[in-house]
């Protein structure tokens, strides 16, 4: 990151430190709390794209910094099972961020939104205030249409 200051947007981190100090921070309090959360029921471990959950399940499905990122190492296909089990299982799903790992838009994303769109599913492109990547700021909400 240090090599490529142009590729990033320091607004909410303030620099590459603040981002490792920031993430140290999170990792920490994961720790502290996972005991207690996989006792409660609050950890399980899953794996796109088949998920142990039954049919509408959940209220809302969040799929961060995974499918779309890592576009070069994962089909279309994978993506499009992964994102068609998060709807099975959530009402509401939103990813986020929509670039891959060398900041360009993800060549999935376009077709998976087509074909989603044609089984009913209703496809918005929201901006967000956070944005770690340059131009990474948009996050695709897919919801059923009623």
């Amino acid at each position: 990151m240090k090599n490529t200051p142009d590729d990033w947007v320091w607004t909410y981190h303030g620099s590459p430190d603040g981002l490792r100090e920031n993430r140290k921070r999170a990792i920490e309090l994961f720790c502290a709390d996972y005991e207690a959360g996989k006792a409660e029921s609050r950890y399980e471990l899953g794996e796109l794209p088949d998920l142990k959950y039954g049919n509408g399940e959940f209220d809302l499905g969040l799929c961060s910094h995974f499918l779309f990122l890592y576009s070069d190492h994962f089909s279309e296909q994978f993506h499009f099972n992964s994102v068609c089990e998060m709807l099975r299982v959530c009402q509401e799903v939103r990813i986020f961020p929509l670039l891959t790992l060398m900041l360009k838009p993800s060549q999935h994303l376009g077709p998976i939104i087509k074909k989603l769109q044609a089984q009913g599913y209703q496809c918005e492109i929201v901006t967000v205030p956070y944005e770690l990547q340059r131009g990474g700021n948009e996050m695709l909400r897919i919801t059923t249409v009623r």
